[in-house]
């Protein structure tokens, strides 16, 4: 984009002064983006303050200028060459009773000046900006359960293009508020944290058990304890836990732990041999039918229920829906290039979705050279403060890559969700928003145009609900840590089983001990689906599997990958869904499968 098009979208009143300070000053882009994210927008009150700012940046340069001008002169050229022994004989001239005249050496920049001068260099010339590389991006795979919208279209429909309704979902105190109470965090005891589970445990537990006696229609089944014998055939609900600390889960090592109110926390050994199926992991809240045994040490289940059991699909779009979405990093594992950040927001501009989802990290704590301390601005060698980077160079390049999405009759919605690995973001699960994690930074000032455009910082997870469906979005990966301690009977579709135990137990993180392991666990209702229903769209990205879309139960689970690997180009995510209407009734008793779609793109270094 040149600087034409930049005065362009500032207030109309504006151009031609700013044309007459740019004749004046040569200003550049990046001037005129740090002006109006220290100031606010450039109106006409504001340019007498902004020739200041340039007339202050330009008169260091003006200096030098008139120097080296000086220094060609004829009067400055025999001086110079005086001081250099240039004089007649070699030698500097004799003073008035024959001894000779005492010179004061110049300065090494003068010097240096007057050694180019003097061999007939041109005048210094800044070397030209390196090109950057540009991107294309490529379908890499598209999923859909049916036809949503038919072939993929160049542009968005009229139904596409008018805005979409976002809704925040769960806890107000996560988006506003109470923030200080809401994410502090360094304030957590072993029984507090064991008391936060044991709460979900009983909240859930209920749900479980009748679900459980449900199955078994007319025929009654009581309700057992864990940890007393009971010869009948008992229902149980409880926590399923690994026999050894540091050992990993296995169908010989699982135990069955209570709750406090039912069963006094206490714990048994689960047998699941005569089971037909089984789907299991650590942290996992089942319910199990079957029979103890005499001393009530072990229960022999014959059947074992994963979660809560699906609910009737109850949120239904009657707008269509369609989301992009990217997650960070946003550069290489070696430099700070955010070019592929940049052209991804011009392609967005381009496409107008209704909805925009930026994950972090925005800088990435395991970037090279964030780690060696050598994060700079662009142009500067020198190394600046994490939020130096942030003021400077990263919310200014959002906020103009996010104004042409925001412009117009139907803006675009934008929602930002930090990252784990945020470099300057230091909160567990759940993450503040992240302009509230800068703002003690000193950034309030670089943040203002963004949230005077519109853009919704969410905390991590969000819950949100957009044209009426269910949202729940995190960046971090919630599907590898079920992968990596998933327990399968018989072997099938890890994927496909751990994203369905992921609804069954109405949680993102349910691992325990937990993964990641920043999590607070006070807070950790922050994980779950909002009333502990089902979402319709399930978005994260994970190092399991490729990126693309898994339709389970009635769900969308969309893995957009990030946009770039450690050392190569990444994807991102392009969703859709179609509206329910009475044509779509009858396909849409599997919930969204007949409805969505989900389109990855891989980003390519255009030839």
């Amino acid at each position: 984009m040149g600087l034409d098009d930049v005065i362009a979208k500032q207030p109309a009143g504006s151009h031609a002064k700013l044309k007459e300070l740019h004749a004046e000053h040569c200003f550049t882009e990046e001037d005129l983006d740090f002006f109006v994210t220290a100031h606010g927008q450039l109106d006409a009150g504001r340019l007498a303050e902004f020739g200041k700012f340039l007339e202050s940046k330009t008169l260091p340069q003006r200096g030098a200028a008139k120097r080296r001008g000086l220094l060609a002169s004829g009067a400055l050229r025999t001086q110079a060459l005086s001081m250099l022994g240039g004089g007649a004989g070699g030698l500097p001239p004799a003073g008035p009773a024959g001894a000779r005249e005492v010179v004061t050496p110049a300065s090494k920049r003068l010097r240096t000046d007057r050694d180019r001068d003097l061999a007939g260099e041109a005048e210094f010339v800044s070397p030209e900006p390196v090109k950057k590389p540009q991107y294309r991006f490529t379908p890499k795979s598209s999923v859909s359960g049916g036809d949503p919208g038919g072939e993929k279209r160049e542009g968005p429909t009229a139904a596409e293009a008018a805005p979409a309704e976002v809704r925040l979902l769960g806890d107000p105190a996560l988006w506003t508020g109470r923030r200080r109470e809401a994410f502090s965090w360094m304030d957590e005891s072993l029984e507090d944290r064991a008391a936060e589970r044991d709460r979900r445990l009983s909240l859930v537990e209920g749900r479980i058990v009748a679900a459980l006696q449900a199955r078994r229609g007319g025929e009654g089944v009581g309700l057992g304890r864990v940890g007393a014998p009971a010869q009948a055939e008992v229902a149980l609900c409880g926590r399923i836990v690994c026999e050894g600390l540091d050992g990993r889960l296995n169908e010989r090592s699982m135990l069955l732990e209570g709750s406090r109110a039912s069963a006094n926390g206490a714990r048994v050994q689960l047998s699941v041999a005569d089971c037909e199926s089984l789907a299991a992991f650590p942290g996992q809240i089942v319910g199990v039918l079957g029979r103890s045994g005499l001393m009530g040490t072990t229960f022999h289940a014959k059947e074992l229920v994963p979660g809560i059991p699906p609910a009737p699909v109850a949120a239904r779009n009657e707008r269509p829906v369609r989301m992009l979405v990217a997650a960070g990093p946003f550069c290489l594992r070696d430099d700070l290039d955010y070019t592929p950040l940049e052209q991804v927001l011009e392609h967005a501009a381009r496409e107008r979705p209704q909805v925009l989802v930026l994950m972090g990290p925005f800088l990435d704590a395991g970037n090279q050279k964030v780690l060696s301390g050598e994060t700079h601005l662009p142009g500067s060698d020198e190394p600046c403060a994490y939020e130096e980077f942030y003021g400077r160079r990263l919310l200014p390049l959002l906020r103009r890559g996010l104004a042409p999405l925001r412009q117009g009759t139907s803006p675009v919605e934008v929602l930002i969700i930090p990252s784990l690995d945020e470099a300057a973001c230091f909160h567990p699960m759940p993450q503040p928003p992240l302009d509230v994690a800068l703002e003690p930074l000193g950034l309030t000032d670089a943040l203002q145009p963004l949230r005077r455009m519109g853009v919704k910082f969410l905390p991590n997870p969000a819950h949100v609900q957009v044209n009426g469906l269910c949202v729940s979005i995190t960046s971090a990966d919630a599907l590898t840590p079920v992968l990596r301690e998933i327990v399968l009977r018989p072997q099938g579709k890890k994927i496909e089983e751990a994203h369905r135990l992921l609804l069954r137990q109405r949680c993102l993180f349910p691992v325990v001990p937990r993964d990641p392991a920043q999590i607070s666990e006070k807070r950790a209702a922050a994980l779950d689906f909002p009333d502990l229903l089902e979402p319709d769209v399930c978005v994260f990205p994970s190092l399991s599997g490729t990126p693309t879309g898994a339709f389970v139960d009635g769900s969308v689970f969309v893995n957009p990958g990030s946009l770039c690997r450690p050392a190569a180009l990444g994807t991102f995510a392009d969703l859709r869904v179609a509206p329910c209407g009475p044509a779509r009734d009858a396909a849409d008793g599997a919930g969204l499968r007949g409805r969505a779609r989900v389109d990855v793109f891989h980003v390519q270094v255009q030839s």
